[in-house]
């Protein structure tokens, strides 16, 4: 058998990695603070070392001779990884937002505020629960996380509709109607990438 005892240990220090960031970056947006922008952005340093790092490790048992399962462990893991490295791009993005928000002291309505709210918390239940998984090193849960899966597609369409909304009300600024649409979107993307890791832990038995 392959030990991957390591490899697993930096999945959950990419975990633990993404969901400090993902707090951090929404944290910064409600308190338009540029000293949490940088605390975030090391933690996405981390989540890109610790990547390369697993990659590393992957490619160095290519030549091992590995069974079935090992194999499809490993591409999991492998998965897992990418995954994690590309919520941290995503939070990334909306930092750069966020960047521009505050250095241009953009307000958002507080309709606005209260619907972002909504889908960073589905989010953030959503990866918290993905690293408990990890934590507690058992895959079979996530059927449960995957059975709880929120329609965010659909909440995103509404809170977009709501948006053009207030824009035709004349409530919001171009460039602030811009950056809540990409907020939107890039948090959706979060949470596409946390469902493909839960999926993926269901190839682990």
């Amino acid at each position: 058998m392959v030990d991957l005892n390591s490899i697993k240990e930096k999945i959950n220090r990419m975990s633990r990695s993404a969901s400090s960031m993902w707090q951090l970056t929404y944290g910064a947006f409600i308190e338009h603070d540029v000293d949490l922008i940088a605390k975030a952005l090391e933690e996405e340093n981390k989540l890109n070392s610790l990547e390369d790092e697993i990659n590393k490790e992957i490619i160095g048992k290519a030549g091992a001779n590995l069974n079935s399962k090992e194999k499809s462990e490993i591409i999991a893991y492998a998965n897992i990884a990418g995954d994690f490295e590309l919520i941290g791009d995503y939070c990334k993005d909306i930092l750069e937002r966020i960047q521009i928000k505050i250095e241009e002291k953009l307000l958002f309505s507080e309709e606005a505020v209260e619907e972002y709210k909504d889908l960073y918390n589905k989010t953030k239940g959503a990866l918290d629960e993905v690293v408990f998984i990890l934590e507690k090193d058992n895959p079979s849960l996530v059927k449960e996380v995957l059975r709880k899966e929120e329609h965010i597609d659909s909440l995103v369409d509404m809170y977009r509709h709501n948006h053009d909304q207030r824009m035709l009300a004349g409530e919001c600024t171009p460039l602030g109607c811009n950056m809540f649409l990409n907020m939107l979107d890039f948090t959706a993307a979060v949470y596409y990438h946390i469902k493909k890791i839960a999926k993926s832990l269901l190839q682990i038995k």
